[in-house]
C-alpha cells in the first residue's frame, strides 16, 4: 500500500513570531531575527545557548493547574495545522511564521501536548486520604486537587527530612531522607516532561476564542531550538513582505507562503 497522510495534520510544525507585537513591521523584525540567528529561544530574557531549565512551579491562592497558572513551560511551541487551515490560529498570534519538518523537530525532542478538557464531567472514585469525594465534578476540579496534593506531599516530606537532627542515623531516618530526595527528583522530571506538557482548556469555547487551546494542536520543545537555514521548510509572511524577505534572507531557499493579515470574522 502507498503512503497516506491525514489532511487534518501537517508534515511540518510552525512557530508564529511576534504575538505580543501589534505592528506588522515589529512582527517581521522578530521573524527576521529568528531566521538570521538560527535560534528559536524559549525566552528572550535568557542568554542564548544556555541549558534548558526546569519548568517553574508557581503556587499561591490563584495558582490553579486548570487555569495554566501552576507550571511555566521553558521551551518553544509549534502548531500542527495544515496551511489551508491556519486562518483562525494566525489571528490569535501573528501572520509571521517559521516551519520545520516534523521529523526534524521530533529528533530534537518535540512532542505534542496533552490536552485536558476542564469542563469534562466525571465521577471519580472516592479517596479520603487525598480529599477526593465520590460525586460528579469538572475534570479541572480533580486535576487542581491532585496536582496540589502531589506538590504538597513532596513539600511535607522534604520538610520532615530536614527537621531530623543530623546526628540521627537510624534506618528509618535514612529511608525518610532518601524518599525525600527521590520525591524531589521525581517532581523535577514530572514537571519538565509531564505537567509542563499538559494544556487544560474549556471545550465549550468557540473555536476562534483565544483560550480554546485545543485548536492550536500544539507541540513543544524543552529549551531553545538551534537550526541552520537549510533546516527551515517554510516561512510565512503577509504578501507585501515576500519580496523584501527574499532580499533580507538571501540564503533561504525554502518555500514561502503568504497569509492575509485581515481580522477573522469569528469573535475573539
Amino acid at each position: 500500500m502507498g503512503s497516506f497522510q491525514q489532511r487534518y495534520v501537517s508534515g511540518e510544525l510552525t512557530h508564529f513570531a511576534g504575538r505580543h507585537s501589534q505592528a506588522l513591521e515589529d512582527q517581521y523584525q522578530i521573524l527576521l531575527q529568528i531566521v538570521r540567528s538560527g535560534q528559536l529561544r524559549r525566552d528572550p530574557n535568557y542568554a542564548p545557548g544556555t541549558s534548558p531549565v526546569s519548568g517553574r512551579t508557581q503556587f499561591g491562592p490563584r495558582a490553579h493547574f486548570s487555569r495554566r497558572r501552576t507550571f511555566d513551560f521553558p521551551g518553544v511551541c509549534f502548531c500542527d495545522i495544515p496551511l489551508a487551515d491556519l486562518e483562525i490560529h494566525v489571528h490569535k498570534y501573528s501572520c509571521f511564521g517559521i516551519a520545520f519538518p516534523r521529523d526534524f523537530l521530533v529528533q530534537r525532542g518535540a512532542s505534542p501536548v496533552f490536552y485536558i478538557a476542564n469542563d469534562s464531567r466525571i465521577e471519580p472514585a472516592a479517596c479520603e486520604a487525598l480529599g477526593v469525594e465520590k460525586q460528579p465534578c469538572r475534570r479541572s476540579d480533580l486535576f487542581d486537587l491532585l496536582v496540589s496534593e502531589f506538590i504538597g506531599i513532596q513539600s511535607r516530606l522534604a520538610l520532615s527530612a530536614r527537621s531530623v537532627p543530623p546526628e540521627s542515623c537510624s534506618g528509618s531516618v535514612k529511608d525518610l531522607k532518601e524518599a525525600a530526595t527521590q520525591m524531589a527528583e521525581l517532581q523535577t522530571y514530572l514537571t519538565e516532561y509531564v505537567f509542563s506538557y499538559c494544556v487544560p482548556f474549556e471545550a465549550a469555547l468557540d473555536d476562534a476564542h483565544h483560550d480554546h487551546y485545543y485548536m492550536e494542536r500544539e507541540w513543544r520543545i524543552l529549551g531553545d531550538l538551534v537550526f541552520d537555514i537549510a533546516d527551515v521548510e517554510r516561512l510565512i509572511v503577509p504578501r507585501q513582505f515576500g519580496k523584501r524577505l527574499r532580499g533580507d534572507v538571501p540564503k533561504f531557499n525554502g518555500q514561502l507562503h503568504f497569509l492575509d493579515p485581515r481580522s477573522p470574522s469569528a469573535p475573539p
